[in-house]
């Protein structure tokens, strides 16, 4: 049986996903793209990914270990394969690896979003030229109209996939910190009740701070170039700054109420 996912190819979200399908008989036997094949299992398995540099040997010996060897993936942006295993020994099913390999999904990513976006642009330029061809030949416009609402989903539906994965790079980016190339809102940052400046080196990792201004009644005003939501935002600030001080994040989708400053 065959199943689409589109997910970073050896990250915990398809790692999830994939041990879903386990826990449901279903378990995995090979991958092309974004389709998964399974077999169906009586056995529970717990299924592991791990990524292996090419010039590394991923001779795995199924005799020996208590692990199987499921599939590999080979991807081409970055030139590393990606191998699945899994276990039915349940003293082995709780295990939890701390890969730390986060700066690598993060290039997956980038690659399978640029990959997308190709996709979608080749789609374009078909589409297109198709339509020149259907006016040319005079279609009658009920099928000129059904035509065009198939391509426009067929074209855009790439565009999708990688705003789902551009929302899992951002994440990826804020826990790697590398923002190279990538575009960042601003957010606008309140603080009322202060006595002194933001010590903003205790919450770099949000991204890059910019003083704005104070008043006279302990309100000051940052900017913060970020890809972390104001929740997460708060959620920083709050244990730095005390809960005697009002934290307050205006969206950089929209202005400050009036008044408000």
């Amino acid at each position: 049986m065959w199943r689409y996912q589109m997910a970073v190819k050896g990250s915990e979200q398809e790692l999830r996903w994939l041990n879903q399908q386990a826990q449901r008989g279903q378990l995995l036997r090979r991958i092309r793209g974004n389709w998964y094949q399974f077999q169906k299992t009586a056995t529970r398995y717990q299924v592991f990914s791990e990524y292996v540099s090419g010039n590394v040997a991923t001779e795995i010996d199924d005799q020996h270990t208590p692990f199987k060897l499921l599939a590999r993936l080979q991807l081409t942006k970055p030139a590393v394969q990606v191998i699945y295993t899994g276990t039915a020994q349940t003293e082995l099913q709780g295990a939890r690896v701390d890969r730390q390999d986060a700066p690598l999904q993060l290039k997956i990513a980038l690659a399978q979003r640029g990959h997308l976006l190709n996709v979608m642009n080749i789609r374009l330029v078909v589409g297109l030229i198709l339509a020149v061809i259907v006016i040319s030949l005079n279609v009658s416009d009920n099928v000129a109209s059904w035509g065009m609402l198939a391509w426009l989903l067929f074209t855009f539906y790439p565009a999708w996939q990688a705003s789902r994965l551009h929302k899992q790079a951002n994440a990826l980016r804020v826990i790697t910190q590398q923002y190279d190339d990538a575009w960042r809102p601003t957010m606008h940052v309140f603080l009322k009740n202060m006595s002194t400046e933001l010590d903003t080196e205790k919450v770099a990792g949000l991204g890059a701070w910019v003083y704005v201004g104070q008043d006279h009644h302990g309100m000051y005003w940052y900017d913060l170039k970020t890809l972390a939501s104001a929740a997460e935002i708060k959620q920083s600030l709050q244990p730095i700054v005390g809960d005697s001080v009002s934290v307050s994040i205006v969206s950089w989708l929209g202005l400050a109420p009036i008044g408000f400053v």
